[in-house]
């Protein structure tokens, strides 16, 4: 079921930039409306100290209060000046006369406050008040008071505020916009790699995408989805070389069935049948077997479908196909075991061993060799034999399915040429590996390594 249908990538990319740049320059512009009304107040607090100092100098000056001291302040300059003696207002500027104290907090001399008020003068805010106390020496006067409107310095606040809220939202809307137009564009060499990947069918697996000059995530891509398509190219070709090998192997049997049943029925009272049905069983026989091992190979491709979570003694598995080896005549078989348990399926571990001892007896020339070692965490089994052995060309292609190495081409020599690739599978199902090389004894050398369930409590050896 497909749910409901989201937004593009180039949608999504888009808001998620707007989104990060609102939020940016919100807090941006938070920041800055922030500083710039204290730095307003800071410059308002300090104009206001100057005024507190310059009246405190007069008075200092002068000696007194009634000496014709200047407290009108300039044209434009919102201010209000009180001085005070003993709580009381002895002068004060013209906007504020008759006015109580605008501020009764306590003065320091020589110190200038800035203090809430008590009150507020007439002009147009907002307003700071500043109070210095004055030289105990002064006489009638021990307080200047000095209130400083800085409402053009709140206005241009203001003014940069509303100026963000108009800037902010066509900066958000111009960064969306070229986020979409460059999320487009950057994405197109997807799109024309997903066009082109939707016209490879099965009937042109051989088709490859074309890989963009850029250097860059896509150009990667579209090597990953090329290395993918090869991949299933061959695993197509070797598809269709394993039907085509199966099915050539099985015409061979069923062209001899039909051949003696067609003898037979041509003459039935003339026909030897104990002779028909012996060579009829010889050819079922042989289908028979490949069957089985096409059925092993499917198994061991799919993981997860055989039981693979035992505790398997791999030496009771080597010494008991080991012993029970069917070898001919002048070939002995040699089995040195050490104690080492595995996991995994005893039957395809038996399988395992057996058709390697399978395939050194029948190349042997008169000595096969079964033994174990466990290293670390690993335990290796060798199936050496003293045969012609295997040329270091042929030793990836023995495990492909239907290999037959020249030697083995016969079919009283070699088998259907499943063998080793299905010790392939079933070493590669439980987390192993199986390797090539040449023997000591002058023949082939198969390892398999698997991985040790536990390490082993003591040694053992025995020989046939």
């Amino acid at each position: 079921m497909i749910g409901r249908r989201q937004l593009s990538v180039r949608a999504r990319s888009a808001l998620a930039a707007a989104g990060a740049v609102t939020l940016a320059l919100v807090l941006a512009s938070l920041a800055l409306l922030v500083v710039l009304h204290d730095s307003v107040e800071t410059n308002a607090v300090a104009t206001a100290t100057t005024r507190a100092h310059d009246v405190a100098s007069e008075l200092t000056t002068d000696g007194s209060v009634t000496s014709g001291i200047n407290l009108t302040p300039a044209p434009g300059d919102v201010a209000f000046l009180q001085v005070l003696h003993a709580g009381e207002v002895v002068a004060s500027s013209p906007a504020v006369a008759g006015f109580p104290p605008l501020s009764s907090v306590p003065a320091t001399a020589g110190t200038a406050v800035e203090v809430q008020p008590d009150a507020v003068g007439p002009g147009e805010g907002p307003f700071v008040t500043v109070v210095l106390g004055t030289s105990d020496g002064v006489d009638g006067a021990d307080t200047v008071i000095v209130q400083q409107s800085y409402s053009e310095g709140s206005e241009t606040v203001q003014d940069a505020a509303q100026a963000l809220l108009v800037a902010v939202p066509l900066l958000v809307l111009v960064v969306g916009a070229i986020t979409y137009l460059l999320t487009g564009r950057a994405l197109q060499p997807v799109e024309q790699i997903r066009r082109r990947t939707a016209q490879i069918s099965d009937a042109d697996l051989d088709t490859r995408i074309d890989v963009p000059r850029t250097g860059d995530e896509i150009a990667r891509l579209a090597v990953t989805l090329n290395g993918m398509l090869d991949r299933l190219h061959d695993a197509q070709q070797a598809q269709v070389r394993f039907v085509a090998d199966a099915s050539h192997e099985l015409r061979s049997p069923l062209a001899a069935v039909r051949a003696e049943l067609d003898v037979a029925t041509r003459r039935p009272q003339e026909a030897d049948w104990a002779a028909t049905a012996a060579a009829l069983r010889g050819s079922t026989d042989r289908m028979q077997r490949l069957v089985d091992d096409l059925l092993v190979l499917t198994r061991t491709a799919e993981s997860g479908s055989t039981d693979r979570d035992h505790d398997v003694d791999l030496d009771d598995v080597v010494e008991h196909v080991g012993f029970d080896a069917h070898a001919p005549a002048g070939v002995a078989v040699e089995v040195h075991t050490t104690p080492a348990q595995v996991r995994g399926n005893p039957h395809e571990l038996e399988r395992v061993v057996r058709n390697l001892t399978d395939n050194a007896v029948r190349h042997a020339a008169g000595r096969v060799r079964l033994s174990m070692s466990v290293h670390g965490a690993e335990v290796t089994v060798h199936v050496e034999d003293d045969g012609t052995g295997i040329p270091p060309e042929s030793r990836e292609v023995v495990f492909e399915r239907f290999a037959r190495l020249d030697e083995g081409r016969a079919r009283s020599a070699g088998g259907s040429g499943l063998g080793l690739a299905i010790v392939q599978g079933i070493v590669e199902s439980h987390g192993g590996r199986v390797e090539v090389g040449s023997s000591p004894l002058g023949g082939a050398d198969v390892v398999v390594r698997l991985p040790l369930r536990r390490d082993p409590q003591s040694s053992s050896a025995a020989t046939r």
